[in-house]
This record gives C-alpha cells, structure tokens and sequence, in this order.
C-alpha cells in the first residue's frame, strides 16, 4: 500500500490511542467504557459520537460515520488513506516514509521554499543579517522567537537566491512559479533587503513568505509571495499548523489580521492565535476553523478598516454557523501593539469579555448616529429589527425588542409586527444515513461476521462448523477474515478495517461494524446463529431438491431424493429445537 507494508501500518495503529488521537480534534468526554463526542461529520448538537479505546474504534450513533483511528483523520482532514497514516504516525512520534508525496509534480517547489527558508534563516544570524535581527530584537522578537517561526533576512543583492537555487539544479521556471524570483530583463529575487516570515500550509510544509521592510525606505511595508501551484491565499491561515492543538485544548481559537498581531500573542504565551494576512476569510479559511470544533475569537485592527473587516468576517463565519464572540481592542491599533502596552494577562481578561457578534452589531450600528434625533433612533431600530429577523432565538428577540421599547418608548406590538419571521438558512450537512433494510438471514450473516472480526475463536468455529453463507458478498467477507487470520494468526476490528480499506467490501464492513457495535458478544448466542445459518443453507439444499424433484420421472430416484428432504427437515428441526 503505496510503499507501506499492512504490517507496518498495524504497528503504528496498535501504539495509537484513538481516544487521545480524535481528542486532538474534538472534545471526549468518558461515559462507561466509551467516550462521546459532538460528531464532526454531521449538524451535531448532542454528543452522538462513540470512541472505543477497547475496540480502537468509533461510531456515530445519528450519520453512522464508522471506522478506525486511520479512517476518522482521513474524513476528517480529507487526506489519502496513506497521508492519514502518516498524520497518525507523526502524533505518536513516529516517522515513516509512506511513498506519499502531496503531489509529486510539486515536489520541486516545495524544495525550493524550505531550501530558500533555510537560506534567509542562516543568512539572519550573518553579518549581513545583524541590523535586521537588532530591529526584531528592539520590537520584543527574541532568539527563541526568530527560531520558532524560522525568522529570517533576504539578502540584498539582486540574485542571491537565484543563483543559490540554480546552482543547486532547480530550474529557473521553478523559481518563478514558486514566486520567489521574478523575470525582467534577467533573473532576480523577488525578496530583497527585508526580513522574512514564512507562509506554512495547514500541514506544516512551508509554501511561500511574507517580507517586511526594516528600515525606513520608501516602499511597500510588506510583500507577500504570489498565488503560485502551492500557495493559496484562500486556503492558509497564518500559524494555523501550530495553533490548532492549542486551540482544541482551550476550546477557542483567535483570528488576528497581520502576521506580527499573531507572533507577538504567540510570544506572550497565547499559541491559539492565526492571522489572516490582511485578506477577508474565505470558504476554505472557514472550514479550516470549523475543523477545530471550537469559539472563534475574531479580533480585527482597531480602525475603521479592522471595523469592516470585523463585520464582513463576522457575518460570513455567522453563516457558517461558527460560535463567533468579538473582540474590539482599546488604547492600541492592533493586537501587537496592545501587547507591547499592556500585558498578556490583559489580554486575555479582554478575550474572557468579547461580546458577542449580535451585541457587537448592536453597538457598530449606533456608531455615527446622534440618537437624539428621530430619524437615526428610526434607521437604528430598523437595522436591529432587521438582524432580529434573522434568528429564530425567541428569547434574544423577546429580550431585545423589550430594551429597545423601553429606551426608545415604542410600542412592543409595533416592533414585534416588523420581524417578519423567514425560514432559516439551510446549511450544508451529511444526511443521516437511512437504514438498509436487511432481511433476516442477512441480519445474520451480518452478526456473524461481526463476532468473527472480534475473536479468532470465532473465526475457528465458522471454519470448523460452518465455512459457507450462502450469500456471495457476505461470503467474501467471511473468506478475508479467514485469510487474514491465516496471515496474521490473529484479529482485530480496527486492524481488518485498514485490511480492507482499498476492497470493494470496505464500505460493507463499515455498515456491520456500525449495525452491531452495540452486541454484547456471548458464546452460546454465537452458536445459535451458526445453527440458524445452517438451516438457511438446509432451506435453500431443500429447495433445490424440489425443484430437481419435479423433473425426475424415475420412482426410484424420487424416493431417494424424497428421503433425503426428510433428514434436512428433521435435522433442521433439531437445530430449532437445540
């Protein structure tokens, strides 16, 4: 499996606790043997997720999403079955060579970022590097810090790393599709005399920079590399790979709009922290942050400009249904500038107070209203009533129409007769899976298969009592068990899953793990559904012999036949019976 031995994929799922692997996704809490979670992968509101540690597996009891701590990360993350396996190795402190590349035509580019990363890092601790590394030191950037986001200085001569890249074998297209030179009359650096941050994807991987100027000199204050094969404004959030764990530990995550706002809360000890470099969020950046299942803090500049771009975001994460709160910092321009004035501990006293995107609204829409005057009063209720008509909160409608009759004197009715009640916007989930519809003896099959994958002595007293279900895709199942366990000399749910992943039949074994998960396994009842099945065979073996009996005019041959029938019938009696 593209370079990595079954074998070797087992070993890393038997030293992966699932529980500790999902919680660095969701919220578990322990209930019993299990752990429960609100589902991911559905509108979940109620913890509907069952994680067993025991089993090394979990199941949505509501959208039936069922698997193995391999198959969560990759609906989860949506990666390759073998990138997820990297992913869950990498949590546990493994590191393999799955043969996956994230795209292999790319590979070059991402090389020439992190050769170029490394180049611009050394080249900070040079000589030439030392009244850059002096700036970011009087700006409270320290050595641990400049190491941490991999800080560094583009040189200032024209062709540095043009010339370190070809030198190195990268062709010079690679270097302009990467956007790190440019084409004019020659080949040049696009990064010149400026100190450099680097752009990560959600993965980790360095895909581009973002360069400041340090001195005073008359140019733009930052650049930024372009839209290239493997930098997309749209889907990265600034330090959103080391943010994440933080984040679902501390159940918030806080969106700032410029790299330095996100360094310096990181540097003050506030790691849950992502910036989006100054662009509007996107549908991918959304879905980047829904991904963490937690509070969005948004926390725009502290202008005009941070004010539109607080209602803009504020209304696009809303829709998305994000529990959002916002915070709108006094006495500084920006996050980084708050900091250096005051104090983590301020700080994070003001995150503890955001208010809420409605009461936020509320208060964005007086702004610039004398509400002295009857027509502002007037458009201030109006934008209000309008926001009401929104949501289906009863209480948040009841609460705000009596404060704004009582402050403004209009008449309950009046207001309550503008809130035109609208049919809530639909959002986008997985549907509950409907049910298939099993017939009995597939219900069976469908059981017996199920304690097969639990207990190797169940696979032997299919082997010894039975060895056939006469229904071919059940059948197939039975027989990778048996091949399996003849692999491996033993079973396990979760291990059988990875087994199957790349079968036609890997969807089936999802549906009768999910369909039977809740059976308390017992022996005596394991054989019972061996004797019934053994009379589904017996029903069909008599079936055929009536039939055959109908074209056979030889009597002694039908008494034979006849006598025969009348065994299975009596042995099926007995197994009824027993």
């Amino acid at each position: 499996m593209a370079g990595l031995a079954n074998e070797e994929i087992n070993r890393i799922q038997s030293q992966a606790n699932i529980v500790e692997i999902i919680s660095s996704y969701i919220s578990l809490e322990k209930q019993g043997k299990n752990y429960f979670g609100v589902c991911p992968f559905h509108d979940d509101h109620n913890p509907s997720m069952s994680v067993s540690e025991e089993k090394g597996l979990f199941t949505c009891f509501v959208c039936h999403k069922t698997g193995n701590v391999f198959s969560f990360v990759q609906d989860f993350e949506n990666v390759s079955f073998i990138e997820a396996v990297r992913i869950v190795a990498s949590k546990i402190g493994i590191e393999i060579d799955t043969g996956y590349r994230e795209t292999d035509v790319y590979s070059k580019h991402y090389e020439a970022v992190e050769l170029t990363l490394k180049f611009y890092q050394n080249n900070l601790k040079s000589q030439e590097g030392l009244s850059a590394r002096e700036y970011l030191n009087k700006r409270g950037i320290n050595d641990e810090i400049i190491e941490e986001f991999n800080i560094g200085y583009a040189p200032t001569n024209y062709d540095t790393i043009c010339k370190l890249l070809t030198t190195k074998g990268f062709d010079e297209q690679i270097l302009v599709e990467t956007g790190l030179a440019n084409r004019g009359n020659t080949l040049y650096d696009l990064f010149r005399n400026r100190i450099t941050f680097p752009i990560h994807n959600p993965s980790g991987k360095p895909v581009g920079f973002s360069a400041r100027i340090y001195e005073d000199i008359n140019e733009a204050k930052y650049i930024n590399t372009k839209e290239t094969p493997i930098f997309k404004k749209g889907k990265i959030l600034f330090n959103y790979h080391r943010a994440q764990n933080e984040a679902r530990r501390l159940k918030y995550l806080i969106v700032v709009e410029g790299q330095m706002d996100a360094i310096r809360l990181y540097a003050s000890g506030i790691k849950n922290v992502v910036a989006t470099m100054g662009t509007a969020l996107t549908d991918d950046h959304i879905k980047l942050l829904k991904k963490l299942n937690v509070k969005i803090i948004l926390c725009m500049d502290n202008d005009t400009a941070g004010e539109k771009a607080t209602i803009q975001n504020g209304e696009a994460l809303s829709s998305a249904n994000v529990d959002l709160s916002i915070l709108r910092i006094t006495g500084a321009k920006d996050p980084d500038e708050y900091i250096l004035k005051h104090s983590k501990e301020e700080f994070e006293d003001a995150v503890k107070h955001a208010a809420t995107y409605f009461d936020f609204k509320l208060s964005y829409y007086k702004k610039d209203k004398n509400l002295n005057k009857v027509e502002d009063v007037s458009n201030y209720i109006n934008q209000v009533l309008a926001e009401l008509n929104k949501s289906n909160n009863q209480v948040l409608i009841d609460l705000t129409v009596n404060e704004l009759s009582q402050e403004y004197g209009v008449d309950k009715n009046v207001l309550l007769n503008q809130i035109i009640k609208v049919e809530p916007v639909k959002v986008n989930k997985i549907e509950p899976r409907k049910e298939k519809k099993l017939s009995k003896n597939q219900k069976l099959s469908s059981i017996l298969l199920y304690y097969m994958m639990n207990d190797t002595k169940y696979i032997r007293l299919y082997e010894q009592e039975l060895g056939f279900i006469p229904d071919e895709k059940y059948l197939d199942i039975a027989n990778d068990l048996l091949a399996f366990f003849l692999k491996y000399n033993y079973i396990n749910i979760a291990d059988f899953i990875t087994y199957e992943i790349s079968s036609d039949k890997y969807e089936q074994v999802l549906a009768i793990v999910d369909n039977n998960i809740r059976i308390e396994l017992n022996d005596a009842d394991y054989v019972g559904i061996i004797n019934k099945i053994k009379m589904w065979i017996d029903e069909n073996k008599i079936n055929e012999l009536k039939a055959k009996l109908k074209s056979i005019t030889d009597i002694n041959e039908k008494l034979k036949l006849m006598d025969e029938i009348a065994k299975m019938k009596k042995r099926m009696c007995q197994n009824e019976e027993s």
